[in-house]
């Protein structure tokens, strides 16, 4: 995956975090109560797809509701 394309088809943690307005450690919290998105390891390297992020995010706002 070219890092220079607009659109990116996997968030960092990092930038998972700021998509959504919160911190690192509010998000190793959250995988600590098995509440986080599902992640996808590539070697050394931890992603969150677009899709699970999505799944993520309705699956949190319908638990909100």
């Amino acid at each position: 995956m070219n890092k220079n394309t607009s659109e990116s088809r996997a968030f960092s943690i990092s930038q998972f975090c700021s998509a959504y307005g919160f911190s690192r450690a509010a998000f190793y919290n959250l995988a600590k109560a098995g509440k986080a998105p599902a992640t996808l390891n590539i070697g050394r390297r931890r992603l969150i797809t677009k899709a699970a992020a999505e799944a993520w995010e309705k699956a949190m706002t319908s638990a909100s509701a």
